[in-house]
């Protein structure tokens, strides 16, 4: 039986899937860091002590590949405006959260839709506005096969 860390994490930026699965056997103090990028995987070498030290290990070498890590650290010094306009959607049984948010030094607003299951989806396209990010993602509701965004 596995355990899998809280530090694991599924993502879609733009066209690219990024799975970082960190996991251990249940007898196992050790923790194991895989990273699937477009469905290719890397498995570590070794194995981590802390789950931590392989999420932060993730982040490096993602880093080296020219994915912005900050992107996935959640630094709290570094000031994010949430939109009004979040809110939660149901669609076709489906629940998904619409956040919709900018940071300190974006010009444009950051659309970024989550599946029931924590994946997320961030297109590349910053928005002009928190309204235009809004209709961007109930126009791909309406456009897309829902499978899309089942991740």
């Amino acid at each position: 039986m596995y355990e899998e860390s809280d530090y694991s994490r599924t993502l879609i930026i733009g066209p690219m899937n990024v799975d970082i699965n960190i996991f251990r056997q249940s007898a196992n103090s050790s923790w194991t860091l895989e990273i699937t990028l477009d469905g290719n995987p890397k498995r570590w070498p070794h194995e981590f002590i802390a789950d931590k030290a392989a999420y932060d290990a993730a982040l490096a070498h993602l880093k080296e590949r020219g994915i912005d890590s900050d992107m996935f650290t959640g630094e709290e010094d570094y000031e994010i405006t949430d939109s009004p306009l979040n809110r939660s959607l149901l669609v076709e049984g489906h629940r998904f959260e619409i956040q919709i948010y900018r940071g300190a030094d974006d010009e444009g607003w950051t659309l970024e839709i989550v599946n029931e299951k924590g994946t997320s989806i961030i297109p590349d396209t910053l928005f002009a506005t928190d309204d235009d990010a809004l209709g961007a993602a109930i126009a791909d509701f309406e456009n897309e096969p829902i499978e899309e965004f089942l991740g």
